[in-house]
C-alpha cells in the first residue's frame, strides 16, 4: 500500500471492541474519534492481525461491510520489522501478556511499513507505550491515540483550538 497525501490510522482490536461495545467506559470517546475520523476524511485500516482477535469476540465481516475500513493485511515485510522491534522491545514488563504483546508488534510493524500517521487503543499500558517508545527511537512515523479522553490537539502536532473544547 503507498503511503497517500490523506493521513491515516491503524485501528487497535481494542477500538473497534469499544467503539460497538455502549457498556465500554471509552465507548462515547471511541465514537468522537470514528466521527472525527470520517469527517476529516482519514483513512482507516483494520489488520488481518486485529481482523483475526474482533472474530473471537464479534464478526469482523459486519464491521468490513460497513465500507469504512480498509484492509491492511499482514505480509513478510511486515514480519521481518516485527521481529526486529521485537528485539528492540525485549525488556518490556514480565507482567504483559506474552500473545498481546506479540500482536501489537505486528501492529507497530505495519505502522512503520505502511507510515500509518496514527494507531488508535483502548490499551494505554501496552500497545501505546511500545508505540511512545518507537517513535521517540525514530522507528515509526505513527503517533499513538488513546480513549481516555478525546483529544484532538494530536492531530496538529500538540495545539490545542478553543473549538475543541465546545461540545456539539
Amino acid at each position: 500500500m503507498p503511503k497517500s497525501h490523506r493521513q491515516s490510522v491503524l485501528l487497535d482490536t481494542s477500538f473497534l471492541i469499544t467503539l460497538y461495545d455502549t457498556t465500554r467506559d471509552n465507548h462515547e470517546n471511541a465514537k468522537k474519534y470514528f466521527k472525527y475520523f470520517i469527517a476529516s476524511s482519514i483513512d482507516m485500516y483494520i489488520s488481518s492481525i486485529v481482523a483475526s482477535e474482533y472474530q473471537q469476540k464479534g464478526d469482523i465481516n459486519v464491521i468490513f461491510n460497513t465500507n469504512s475500513f480498509i484492509d491492511c493485511p499482514f505480509n513478510r515485510g511486515d514480519g521481518v520489522i516485527a521481529g526486529d522491534f521485537q528485539k528492540i522491545l525485549s525488556g518490556r514488563n514480565p507482567n504483559d501478556s506474552r500473545n498481546a504483546v506479540k500482536d501489537d508488534v505486528k501492529l507497530l510493524a505495519q505502522c512503520a511499513n505502511y507510515e500509518f500517521d496514527f494507531i488508535i487503543t483502548d490499551d494505554a499500558s501496552t500497545l501505546a507505550k511500545y508505540c511512545k517508545r518507537l517513535y521517540e527511537l525514530g522507528k515509526i512515523p505513527t503517533k499513538s491515540i488513546t480513549m481516555n479522553e478525546f483529544d484532538l490537539s494530536i492531530f496538529r502536532d500538540g495545539q490545542t483550538s478553543l473549538l475543541d473544547s465546545i461540545e456539539d
